[in-house]
This record gives structure tokens, C-alpha cells and sequence, in this order.
């Protein structure tokens, strides 16, 4: 809808409620200036809620002042405004509010004007449409224009009045309500709010917000009363909503808060409660709990991704390296380079980051940097008499980078490190799939290819006579339980089967002598892990290698 529309809606409300236009074109021209007036203010910066204040005075010049009036001006308003210029709702309702404010104002300061030539009972009548007008345009503020429920502003007074026992607070979303309201029509859609709406009252608190959202408050006992609650208004929903002809049938996911009344900042439990509904979502589950520990988690996350691109451009990440053991004489022949992120209060490892580096997008300039960390150090290695192999983890979403293999050669260029000496550690999921194309131009540079995790998940011993790898790293998961004789036979002709394809094995997660020596005797090659060393910083392990630190 245009603005031109929307005023155009607008006029024809004021006048189903009474106003007589005059000039039509003349009424509506001033409706939509009001509009533009409006929208502006809302979209400006700084934000002045005062415009409402002069508009409600201008909508008493024009003589649309009648209680009637107003009050469908405000419900319009409220509903259309927030979504019409994609603002802030609480930014909306500051204007509608001094909005009231002004009209009041002009209204009461006409009626002082007029009051000389009042006899008595125009006197009370007045005061009367006053009253009228106060309820009125108090309603408008405090309840949903759809389904005539409390709307988030009366919420909020509602959740302040509670202050003794424990509440129970239920944020229930209709499910793909947005793909509905397109395929339903706006006329249609507010029928299935209201009757929605109907489904849902019962002997507790029931709102409206954010059209596909409603929010129930009940007084509990424990978590589990909220809980079923929740059921209950999800059973409430299950049955098909006759509409338009049609059994429409929705369904809906549900966030939940139980606390302490007294203390709580209404705020707090909106929040709260919409966490726990995206925890739902993302969980593929019908509702979620609010948990203070899992909310301080996503907030530490949510900094984390705001620290990680002036950390990189700050040089806080960096590389420590594991050694890779040859098994039959125990010497390094390799290291693997693992990500670190050293923060003011902590050293954090990849589980810390490395996957909000893949939602985030950082992966990809964060995994060109670690690689080029780690080439620079294997060339300096290299200089000083060990030849080593530098094993780097790719993520999917580099290995699916069309411009990845140039990246690679233009970093072993730069850092002087031979292509035979950088192994590129890979996942099968994604070596099957976006990445597939990079293998090939990678193995042509020279590098080789290490298949990560193997034994676990989606990896599969058919996959292994066409992938271009040469070592297959064992899981840890397959370590820890080397000592049972299924999985020692498991590990036996995985072995076996990876040699004869003319491939490598490593080891991951070796954390005893036992588990040492029952690996080389199955034919392992290479072995990493606690048992033979911790991942350390590249001065330590320059030093365990036995280099000098003036080179």
C-alpha cells in the first residue's frame, strides 16, 4: 500500500465515523500531508515524538475531532503506520501518543474559547464528550485494532502490576503466518487473528502483538504450569479455522519465561520471552524455556561476532601447532595447525568461534589468514633444517570458494613454502558437495589432501577409491574405544583398506601409551594427540624441535 492509498483509507474511516468532508479532494489532500508528516517523523534522526503533538491541534482545525474520529484515526494508525514505513513500533506509538496529547489540547483550549457562551447543560454535555473522548482515544492506545485485545503498550502495564507469586509468560507465534496473510488476503487474515483470539481466552491474560504474536500471562507455581499452557493453546489452535469456505489449519511455536514477579522490568520478559521462541525455531521444537545460562551464551556469542573483524585486523588470531608423529620411530614429521583467538581475558579455542566465523561470513578472510600464519612458519622451519608437513583444516565454506586454489598459490607463493609440504584437512559432507570442484585444481598445485574425521558421521570407505586424498585422519571417537575387539577389528581393515589405495593414516586423539602401541601394530602411520604433546605456540614448538631462536 502507497500513501496516497493509506490516506485515502484513512479518509473514508474518518468519514464512515461521522465527519462530513466538504470538499472530498480537499480533506483527503490534508490527510495525506498529515501522512507525509507523519512518516517522516517517524524515519528522522533524531527522533521528535513532538510532531504528533501539532498534528493531533491540525486534525482539530480540519474539524475531525469527534470521539468516533479519533479513535479510528488512532486504531489505523497503530495498525498500519509500524509496517507501512518499516520503523520502529515503539517510535509510532510515542507519536500517537503525544499525538492524543495535542488533540486534547486543541480541543480543550477551543472549548475554553467557547465556554462564555455555554449555558449549563452544554457545559456537562461537553465535559461528557470529553470524558467520551479520553476512553476512547485510552482504548485505542491500549488494545489491538485487529482482534480488540490488549496490545503490547497494556502488556507492559499489566506485567508491572504483577508483583507477588511467580508468573508464567507465553509468547505463541502462528507458524508461517506471513505465507498465510499473502495467500489469505488482508480481510481474511484479521478473521483468523480474531478467531485465534477467540481460541485463546481463557482465565488468564491474553494480547496481541506484532499481528502473528500473542502473549498469555498466568500465575504458576513451578515451569511445568507454563508448559502446559502452552499445550493447551497449541491443542486450542490444532482444530481447522472455517474460512472463506476453506478449514484453514495453522499451528504454532511457543517461547516461555517462568520467574519471580516482583522486580521484573516488563521489557526483560518481551525479550526474554522472544529468545526462547527463536530457540524454539532454531530447535525445530514446539516451545522452549527461557534459561539464563544458554541467553548469557548467545550474548557472549553476539560479542564475539562484533569483536572478530577488528581482531583480525588486529592480528589476535593465531596458529598453534600439534606435532604429527611417524609411529614406527616416533619422530615429527608434520604439525597441525589449529586456531587460536587470544582475547584479553582468555586463549579461545576453534569451538569458541569457529562456527559464528562460518554464520558470520569471517570464515573466509579468518581461514586466509590462519593459512598464510601457518605457510609462513613452515617456510621458516623449513630454512632451519626440518622439512615438515603442515596440515591445515578447511571449512566447507572455503572449500566451496571459487577462487580458492588461486588463494592457496598466490599464499605458498608469498610465503615460500613447497606445495608437497601444505596438507589441506577436509571434511567427506563437504569434499561431496560445494567442494567438489576445488579438489582437482588443489591437487594439481601439488598440495595434498587429508580426509578429516574419518570413520564417523557421513564418512563412507566406498568414497575413498575416487576422492584425490592421500591421508585418511581417524576420528578420536575411534581411539577412545581402540581397546574393544569390534573396534580394533573395525580399525584393522579400515587400515588395511586405506593402504591399499595407496593413502596414509593418522591417528587423532592417541592420549595413552596403550592406545599407541595397539595403532602401530595395526599398520597406522601417523599419530597426534595429549599423549604426545598438547598444541603449543610456534616458539615452543621451535624449541622442542631443537632449533635455534636466533634463525
Amino acid at each position: 500500500m502507497d500513501m496516497t492509498a493509506l490516506s485515502r483509507e484513512w479518509l473514508r474511516g474518518v468519514t464512515r465515523s461521522g465527519f462530513v468532508p466538504g470538499v472530498r479532494a480537499r480533506a483527503h489532500a490534508a490527510l495525506r500531508e498529515l501522512l507525509e508528516e507523519l512518516v517522516a517523523a517517524v524515519r528522522a534522526e533524531p527522533f521528535d515524538p513532538a510532531v504528533g503533538q501539532r498534528i493531533g491541534a491540525e486534525l482539530v482545525d480540519l474539524r475531525m475531532s469527534s470521539p468516533p474520529v479519533i479513535g479510528m484515526t488512532v486504531r489505523l494508525l497503530a495498525e498500519r503506520l509500524p509496517s507501512f514505513v518499516d520503523g520502529d513500533p515503539a517510535r509510532v506509538h510515542a507519536l500517537l501518543e503525544t499525538l492524543v496529547t495535542g488533540f486534547v489540547t486543541a480541543q480543550r483550549d477551543a472549548a475554553v474559547g467557547a465556554a462564555e457562551q455555554m449555558n449549563r447543560s452544554e457545559k456537562i454535555h461537553w465535559r461528557r464528550v470529553q470524558t467520551d473522548l479520553q476512553q476512547r482515544l485510552q482504548d485505542a492506545l491500549l488494545h489491538d485494532p485487529i482482534t480488540g485485545l490488549p496490545n503490547a503498550q497494556h502488556l507492559r502495564r499489566h506485567l508491572a502490576g504483577c508483583t507477588t507469586g511467580r508468573i508464567g509468560f507465553c509468547l505463541l507465534s502462528i507458524d508461517r503466518y506471513a505465507e498465510l496473510a499473502d495467500t489469505l488476503g488482508h480481510d481474511n487474515a484479521a478473521k483468523l487473528l480474531t478467531a485465534v483470539a477467540h481460541r485463546l481466552t481463557g482465565d488468564h491474560f491474553l494480547a496481541h502483538l506484532d499481528v502473528d504474536q500473542f502473549a498469555l500471562v498466568v500465575d504458576v507455581t513451578d515451569t511445568d504450569d507454563v508448559i502446559k499452557l502452552a499445550d493447551r493453546c497449541r491443542r486450542a489452535l490444532q482444530a481447522p479455522f472455517p474460512l472463506d469456505g476453506h478449514a484453514l489449519r495453522i499451528d504454532a511455536t511457543a517461547g516461555l519465561v517462568e520467574a519471580r514477579a516482583a522486580g521484573a522490568d516488563p521489557d526483560h520478559w518481551l525479550r526474554d520471552a522472544r529468545l526462547a521462541l527463536g530457540w524454539a525455531r532454531h530447535d525445530r521444537r514446539d516451545h522452549a524455556v527461557f534459561e539464563t545460562g544458554r541467553a548469557e551464551a548467545e550474548r557472549r556469542r553476539h560479542r564475539l561476532a562484533a569483536a572478530m573483524p577488528s581482531a583480525l585486523a588486529n592480528a589476535e588470531f593465531l596458529a598453534h601447532y600439534q606435532p604429527l608423529y611417524r609411529l614406527t620411530d616416533g619422530v615429527i614429521i608434520g604439525v597441525e595447525a589449529l586456531a587460536r583467538w587470544q582475547r584479553p581475558e582468555a586463549l579461545l579455542r576453534p569451538a569458541d568461534f569457529i562456527t559464528l566465523a562460518e554464520h558470520t561470513g569471517m570464515i573466509r578472510p579468518l581461514g586466509r589468514y590462519l593459512l598464510e600464519q601457518a605457510c609462513r612458519q613452515g617456510a621458516r622451519w623449513r630454512r632451519a633444517g626440518h622439512d615438515l608437513l603442515i596440515s591445515v583444516n578447511l571449512s566447507p565454506l572455503q572449500l566451496g570458494e571459487p577462487t580458492l586454489a588461486a588463494d592457496v598459490a598466490d599464499i605458498l607463493h608469498r610465503s615460500g613454502l613447497p606445495a608437497g609440504n601444505l596438507q589441506l584437512e577436509i571434511t567427506e559432507s563437504a569434499a561431496l558437495t560445494d567442494g567438489y570442484a576445488a579438489l582437482p585444481q588443489l591437487t594439481d598445485l601439488g598440495v595434498r589432501l587429508a580426509l578429516d574425521d574419518f570413520g564417523t558421521g557421513y564418512s563412507s570407505l566406498a568414497t575413498l577409491s575416487w576422492l584425490p586424498v592421500t591421508n585418511a585422519k581417524l576420528a578420536a571417537e575411534f581411539i577412545t574405544d581402540a581397546g574393544a575387539p569390534a573396534v580394533t577389528e573395525v580399525l584393522r581393515h579400515t587400515i588395511g583398506l586405506c593402504h591399499a589405495l595407496g593413502m596414509t593414516v593418522t591417528a587423532e586423539g592417541i592420549e595413552t601409551q596403550d592406545q599407541e602401541r595397539l595403532l602401530r601394530d595395526l599398520g597406522c602411520d601417523q599419530g597426534q594427540g595429549y599423549h604426545f604433546a598438547h598444541p603449543m605456540p610456534a616458539p615452543a614448538l621451535t624449541e622442542r624441535l631443537g632449533i635455534a631462536h636466533d634463525w
